[in-house]
């Protein structure tokens, strides 16, 4: 008798999730286009961490896919920011078109680039503190004894390994996001002189995690990056 309860109550849970997906999915698609050269990038990765769904954009930066509404997804590609979307607070429709852009880590290009004004040390601090934070759509979702379809769901599918690497990439995004603006801000003050085209170079020669960043005080990260930049330019040529 239990087993046929147990078989009644997953299969009423069955339908209904299968009822709900069909009355709330909708399709969306659209173009990616880098932020700064404003042209098409392809194989960038459409991620939704809620359903394990991944499509790539075409040569061209087209996507297509069918979501639920109230969905979440990233744009994932190597060597530029994690950027995340919804669609849930957009007039309803049953088909979306739309227009993405990512930026890419390093805004170096053939050309010579301004630097951008510096943030104070002070706004740097701040976004320091919220280092290791990530999109709370990228969290383990509790499971519910009453829940068996999404028990076994997470526990087959390649989801939460999915939400772990796109948490892993954000947070790398946002540490050299913030190293690059504390090294803006020590340009502006002569107390280095890199050209931002080393920017990304020098970073991965610091190797600091982003425990570092996150809990030393502005004295002990300025001493220690500036310490790294001596031994940087001598190695690289820079300081002669």
């Amino acid at each position: 008798m239990r087993i046929a309860v147990s078989v009644f109550v997953f299969s009423l849970l069955l339908v209904t999730s299968n009822a709900y997906s069909q009355t709330d999915t909708v399709r969306i698609k659209g173009s990616i286009a880098d932020s700064y050269t404003k042209r098409a990038v392809s194989g960038v990765s459409i991620i939704n961490p809620k359903s394990s769904l991944t499509v790539a954009t075409d040569n061209k930066g087209f996507f297509e896919a069918t979501i639920h509404r109230t969905d979440t997804l990233f744009l994932f590609l190597p060597g530029y920011h994690t950027t995340k979307f919804s669609i849930a607070d957009s007039a309803k429709k049953n088909t979306y078109v739309l227009h993405l852009s990512i930026e890419p880590l390093s805004t170096s290009l053939a050309h010579d680039v301004v630097i951008k004004a510096p943030k104070t040390i002070e706004q740097i601090e701040a976004e320091r503190k919220k280092l290791g934070l990530t999109p709370k759509e990228l969290d383990r979702p509790e499971m519910m004894i009453t829940s068996p379809i999404s028990a076994l769901y997470e526990m087959f599918s390649g989801h939460a390994q999915e939400r772990e690497k796109l948490k892993g990439q954000m947070k790398e995004d946002d540490k050299r996001k913030i190293f690059k603006e504390l090294l803006n801000y020590y340009n502006e003050n002569g107390l280095i002189d890199l050209p931002e085209k080393n920017y990304d170079d020098f970073i991965n020669f610091c190797n600091l995690p982003i425990e570092f960043l996150k809990y030393n005080s502005d004295y002990e990260i300025t001493k220690t990056i500036i310490a790294q930049y001596n031994k940087y330019g001598r190695q690289s040529g820079l300081i002669k």
